[in-house]
């Protein structure tokens, strides 16, 4: 019996030792499984490059200034993948760019729902505003109230920016400011009386009820005031009317179609003002040369690049730090891309890619409000690029980049001359005033 038990004895044993190793096995497996899956549902996922969203009309009445905006941006995407892309800390690699755009064809309904599938469908990280503040305006409130930064390249609409801290205009100033040089300009030539025009959209009504103030300070009377339509294409009687008050100076503030339909029928009539000034010759002035060239002539503008070049050495001298390429370096590039020469919304496009990336490389993060306080902490007041001097207010505000009085010279060659007027600092020339009649 004894020898019985004993080897039962060590049967146990050796099922209990067995059954031991079995069970530590198990739980190891487990513990190894839990601590995988563990580890994969706590990691994030991979990031393979930073989505930039984008409303542009390739027709329509806007398509001729949304494209090269739209381009201008197509561009840095492709110039900063060619660099690597951009540093982003939290993911602590670089990361290349991808732009996914959505035609909206001139149509700010359509542009109001692509804003919404931008965000809501491809969730983008970065939502870039089409051209100007008709087209813009339909992001404006979905953006603020779905906490969505809003990049705002040319929408320069005072009201966008009233109550919203989810939006930052980077390549042109606010409303105030596009006026801003205006009546010292007119006060400096010795004009005491204007008529005004203005289309009644955000951004041109905006423009004259700021210029308002500024033209009262220098004792410049408006004799005439009106609004028009956006889509106006006939100023005959308008132009009749201002004619018979004899104002010393006409300004007329719209969009690009209509200072090309005001200008040619201030040319048909024979209407001789002593200044006329419009808006977009000096931002598309190679359009206004092709459609109106004996029209524009001798009129005046407010200008930007690429009339207007700023430099590192311009910057180095205002203490700030220049970033992206240089305008010559730009131009070589934009010849490359599209076989043709820029105007100031190509600058525009491209300059709105470049605040975007500072932002991101500041903050580390495309977190929504950490790339606005980068902008403010970091970017603002301390950068120069191609578009100029980029400086924002708290709530996005752009009070830098503002344009040039300046007057345009059509040869009979074909070639022109633009003369920057005012003030001082940029003046490269004296106005001809009067100018030429048509």
């Amino acid at each position: 019996m004894s020898e019985v038990t004993g080897v039962l004895s060590r049967v146990r044993r050796s099922i209990s030792t067995t059954a031991l190793a079995v069970i530590i096995v198990v739980v190891v497996v487990v513990a190894v499984i839990g601590g995988y899956y563990a580890y994969i549902s706590t990691k994030k996922p991979s990031v393979k490059y930073i989505t930039i969203g984008v409303v542009y009309d390739s027709s329509g009445e806007f398509a001729s200034s949304s494209m090269p905006e739209y381009e201008g941006l197509e561009l840095w995407a492709s110039w900063v993948n060619s660099h690597g892309g951009i540093y982003v800390k939290q993911y602590g690699r670089n990361l290349t760019v991808k732009v996914i755009a959505l035609n909206a064809a001139s149509n700010p309904s359509t542009a109001e729902s692509d804003y919404e599938t931008l965000v809501n469908t491809y969730h983008v990280d970065v939502l870039v505003a089409d051209f100007g503040s008709v087209m813009t305006a339909p992001a404006v409130s979905f953006t603020n109230a779905s906490h969505v930064l809003l990049w705002d390249v040319t929408g320069s609409s005072f009201k966008f920016f009233t109550n919203n801290n989810y939006i930052i205009l980077t390549s042109l100033p606010v409303s105030p400011y596009f006026v801003l040089y205006v009546p010292g300009f007119l006060h400096m030539l010795g004009i005491h009386n204007v008529a005004v025009v203005y289309d009644d959209n955000d951004f041109n009504a905006y423009q004259a009820y700021f210029l308002a103030p500024g033209l009262s300070s220098y004792g410049i009377k408006v004799v005439y005031n009106t609004s028009v339509a956006t889509s106006t294409s006939q100023y005959t009687s308008l132009v009749a009317a201002i004619e018979s008050l004899h104002p010393q100076a006409v300004l007329e503030l719209g969009y690009p179609t209509n200072d090309e339909a005001f200008l040619s029928q201030v040319e048909a009539s024979h209407a001789c003002f002593p200044l006329v000034l419009t808006n977009f010759p000096g931002q598309l002035l190679p359009i206004f040369v092709s459609s109106e060239p004996t029209a524009v002539n001798g009129t005046f503008t407010l200008a930007y690049p690429p009339i207007v070049e700023y430099t590192p050495q311009v910057a180095s001298k205002l203490g700030l730090q220049w970033f992206g390429p240089t305008l010559p370096q730009f131009e070589s590039m934009w010849v490359n891309f599209t076989h043709t020469s820029p105007n100031f919304l190509a600058i525009a496009g491209f300059n709105a890619g470049l605040i975007i990336q500072l932002a991101i490389q500041d903050a580390g993060t495309l977190n929504q409000a950490a790339l606005k306080q980068a902008v403010l902490s970091d970017v603002s007041g301390k950068v120069m690029t191609i578009d100029g001097i980029f400086n924002v207010t708290s709530n996005g505000m752009q009070v830098g980049e503002n344009p040039i009085p300046a007057q345009v010279f059509v040869w009979p060659n074909g070639t022109t001359t633009v003369n920057l007027l005012y003030p001082s600092e940029y003046a490269n020339a004296t106005a001809i005033y009067p100018e030429p009649c048509p």
